[in-house]
């Protein structure tokens, strides 16, 4: 980790960009932890996310979901890269595992699971509560997460990470270099 930084990869729509890197804003957390029962200290609490490397392995060429990942970030998350840059110190910082939420999203496309974890997928209550129980605090993650996500949390809706922490990758996988 750079300087005890963390450097994650966050994708965004083009047109969100003059507002990230305006004034005082940056990457607001608009999206709640969603689970049937969360932990205490993820009640209320909204989110941003990011990948470890600006496109990971397991988004491509996922031994158990195939294209399935980056299928989801180019209908979803938008395609400028942005890399952030904390310290290992910003609070709130958790590594999760998306895995629990491709099982799903794999079960619903083709009405079997990948992984065999056993969930019972339909409803997704068992998949949400597994997703929000593998939150790894950044300071305790040592890897073994399938699809592993960077996220920042906050209470309530809001600036989460400031602009100062922000730039554009030199790396544009799902777009080209912007100039």
């Amino acid at each position: 980790m750079p300087n005890g930084n963390i450097v994650f990869y966050h994708f965004t729509h083009e047109d969100r960009l003059e507002y990230i890197f305006s004034n005082e804003n940056g990457l607001c957390s608009y999206r709640g932890v969603a689970c049937p029962k969360p932990p205490i200290e993820f009640k209320g609490c909204h989110l941003i996310e990011g990948f470890l490397q600006p496109l990971p392995q397991w988004l491509t060429e996922n031994f158990y979901f195939g294209d399935l990942g980056i299928k989801l970030v180019q209908n979803y998350i938008g395609n400028v890269l942005l890399r952030v840059e904390i310290p290992l110190d910003f609070p709130g910082i958790y590594i999760v595992d998306y895995a629990h939420i491709l099982e799903w999203l794999y079960f619903d496309e083709n009405g079997n699971s990948s992984l065999g974890l056993g969930y019972q997928c339909q409803t997704g209550y068992e998949v949400t509560q597994s997703y929000v129980n593998s939150y790894i605090s950044i300071k305790d993650y040592t890897g073994g997460h399938i699809a592993p996500v960077v996220q920042v949390l906050r209470e309530d809706k809001g600036l989460t990470i400031p602009n100062r922490y922000i730039s554009i990758s030199n790396v544009q996988p799902l777009s080209g270099v912007i100039v």
